[in-house]
Parts: structure tokens; sequence; C-alpha cells
């Protein structure tokens, strides 16, 4: 956020309206085409705090992409699936989520910067 701030303050292109984060996560293998987000296993627990600010969530399974170990029995004997979600959401709640991970996960967030917030301000992207 300091660094898109200072970009801006010099007139560099880094006035964003909306930013895309790309979350891994995994369902249960027998409800992997369901919609049901109470399924949902996120790989970086902070980045659920994005989903509930967003305007725009999609889905994809990547199971064919990825090796044959990341869907397996590791979460109490259920059998799992990796997904993507892009997730889409406005810009002015950068930085409410950021004190919000903060909030959330104060051990992580002293040693080094949310993971979360981090790949969201590199996959900042403008929507038109």
């Amino acid at each position: 956020v300091l660094e898109m701030r200072k970009a801006r303050d010099r007139n560099l292109p880094y006035d964003f309206e909306y930013y895309i984060i790309i979350c891994k996560l995994y369902k249960p293998k027998n409800l992997a085409g369901a919609a049901s987000n109470e399924a949902c296993l996120f790989t970086n627990p902070e980045e659920e705090l994005f989903v509930g600010e967003s305007e725009l969530c999609i889905d994809y399974d990547v199971s064919a992409e990825t090796s044959l170990d990341a869907s397996s029995n590791w979460t109490e004997g259920v059998e799992m699936t990796p997904w993507r979600r892009i997730v889409v959401f406005k810009a002015d709640k950068l930085e409410p989520l950021i004190r919000s991970i903060r909030d959330a996960f104060p051990h992580s967030a002293q040693a080094t910067p949310a993971p979360g917030a981090a790949a969201a301000a590199a996959a900042a992207a403008p929507m038109m």
C-alpha cells in the first residue's frame, strides 16, 4: 500500500479502482462441483477475508494441472481437490482489509506482511 501511495504521489499510473487476487483453496472431492463455500479450505486463511469484501468471485478446478499428491486424504480422511478462486474487490477496501488481517492474524502480521495483501498488490489491475 505504501509503495502504491508513493507512486500515485509521483503521478505514476497506480490509481486502481479494483484489485484481483488469486487464492489457492481445496474442496472435498465429493462436493468439488458444488457452490458451497463452507466446505472450502484456503491455503492462506487470511485470503478468506478478501472473499467477504469481494465484488466478484470465480472458482475453477485445477486438479488436472496439479500433481496427484495435491489431491489426497490430508484433512481428517477427506479427499480434497485443488481449486483456485479469482477474487475482485474495490481498491478502497484494501487498507481496511489489511487492518482486518493484522487483527485476525496478529502473530503472522508482526513477522511478515500478510501473503494475501502482497498478492493483491502484485495482481492489481484496473477494471474498465
